[in-house]
């Protein structure tokens, strides 16, 4: 089978098409195609979301537009957590299974969350990985309290594939270096959200050894590169910043030759759509230079490797599985008509292993 249109392959866009068999790519050409074409259009890879609060999603409608980022989301009390513990546990589940659900048919093929409420909140999101499998998740728990406990922190780490926290400013120091040490002996995923809405300490945030960071969008260049010196990936949010009114400038990063990632972060504020991200990066006004379209394409792929630890699925590549989407978007199916703000795009044909899909039939599945 073939699919035919504007490849994104390896870092770059071209003409041509891609053949596949049983859940194999055979060959990635430049060129016209000769053989069966099951679909024409923009051919890209399913995308990853890498960083996610999905257990959010039950909140939406429900959060004022004036309310600022420390109200909204400072643990423990901020209104968020609020709204939150008064929610069923039913209603809890079937929010997340929704925004699973959401961001398969937005083609997303990988995840990454930051599931709050200790082991019972983890066991919700459990719960719904369960009944929707797919796109696949890492599972990034949080212990219930802001403080420590080893016993606690184990349980978490044994059903899940790392600890995620809110950030270093909220916890006690000395908490925060013995919950990093203890997920790193356990060799999991450590991640805390950082300089978001004010500068943090670089340094003290580093000294925990994070496997990547989220927003850095009020970091100095100075703390960028201690980053870049430091090998950790950095998750850009652009649609939440630009709701609470932080700059961030996507394209001072990216020259710094750093990984950078990106996220939708959370569910109760937008969808859980990364090709809007991608174009609120695309389109980013405090950007020090106008990013290239294939720049703003591989935040949500190549870049995505160090923080989904799986390179094996994410380029469009002969010899790699299938796991690819063709969209229809504006006149021509190009990057730049995707990119433009409110282009009409749709999700014409998914393949996944050896599974395809048409765009109906993919809007009725649960994935694979």
């Amino acid at each position: 089978m073939i699919a035919n249109g504007t490849v994104y392959s390896e870092g770059r866009f071209f003409k041509g098409y891609v053949e596949f068999d049983e859940g194999v790519i055979t060959e990635v050409v430049e060129g016209t195609p000769t053989g069966k074409i099951v679909a024409n259009g923009l051919i890209i890879p399913l995308l990853a979301n890498c960083h996610t609060h999905i257990g959010d999603t039950s909140l939406r409608g429900q959060i004022d537009s004036q309310t600022t980022l420390e109200e909204l989301v400072r643990p423990p009390d901020g209104l968020k957590h609020r709204l939150l513990s008064q929610q069923s546990e039913k209603t809890m589940v079937d929010a997340m299974g929704e925004a699973i659900g959401e961001m398969r048919t937005l083609g997303i093929g990988r995840y990454v969350d930051f599931r709050e409420g200790g082991s019972q909140g983890l066991q919700q999101l459990k719960d719904a990985i369960r009944i929707h499998p797919y796109p696949r998740p890492i599972v990034l728990s949080r212990p219930e309290k802001i403080n420590y406990s080893e016993d606690e922190v184990e349980g978490l780490l044994a059903k899940s594939d790392g600890i995620g926290i809110s950030a270093m400013r909220d916890w006690s120091y000395d908490d925060l270096l013995m919950l990093a040490g203890h997920v790193k002996r356990r060799k999991k995923i450590f991640a805390l959200h950082a300089s978001e809405g004010e500068r943090e300490d670089i340094s003290s945030i580093l000294e925990l050894e994070p496997d990547f960071l989220v927003h850095m969008s009020c970091a100095t260049k100075d703390d960028l590169l201690a980053c870049k010196d430091a090998d950790t990936p950095i998750v850009v949010c652009p649609r939440s910043n630009k709701r609470f009114g932080i700059r961030l400038d996507i394209a001072r990063t990216l020259d710094l030759d750093m990984d950078v990632c990106i996220g939708t972060d959370n569910a109760m504020l937008h969808d859980l759509s990364v090709i809007e991200e991608l174009r609120a990066a695309y389109s980013l006004r405090d950007n020090c230079r106008r990013l290239d379209v294939t720049e703003v394409f591989k935040l949500a792929v190549e870049n995505s490797r160090k923080v989904l630890y799986d390179e094996g699925v994410i380029t469009i590549a002969a010899g790699n599985p299938c796991e690819f989407m063709v969209l229809k978007a504006g006149k021509n199916d190009s990057p730049e008509e995707l990119m433009r703000a409110g282009c009409g795009h749709s999700i014409e044909f998914v393949s996944i292993g050896s599974k395809t899909w048409k765009s109906e039939e993919w809007k009725r599945s649960r994935g694979s």
